[in-house]
């Protein structure tokens, strides 16, 4: 176990605890956790109103819960494997991210509308 590995791990763990945050701001807040969206806190109140917002929170109440998981799982691997646990954990970040990135609102919420 050697000291970067140990700077690397806190890095990761502190990235999980913010993501378990979010996590459970979306569990308790629901719908109104909607609005720390970006892109859909720029909707007017009547464009919200097309959107499945429960289901919007859920999806991102379960995003960020499986990025708590993969934070504190590559921390833990950081003691290990140091810098390549910190990579791999960074290219899977940057997949689950770009799967669903967006250039346009509308398109990165299309598959929530109601009134379709």
């Amino acid at each position: 176990m050697s000291e970067t590995g140990i700077g690397l791990a806190v890095i990761l763990a502190a990235a999980g605890v913010l993501f378990l945050i979010f996590a459970v701001v979306f569990a308790v807040q629901k719908e109104k956790a909607c609005r720390l969206i970006g892109g859909f806190n720029f909707f007017t109140e009547e464009q919200q109103a097309r959107y499945d917002k429960a289901a919007i929170a859920r999806d991102y109440q379960k995003l960020f819960t499986w990025w708590t998981v993969g934070a504190f799982v590559f921390a833990a691997l950081c003691l290990w494997l140091s810098w390549w646990a910190l990579g791999a954990a960074f290219v899977l970040f940057l997949v689950s991210v770009g799967k669903d990135m967006h250039i346009y609102a509308d398109k990165a919420f299309e598959k929530y509308k109601i009134d379709q």
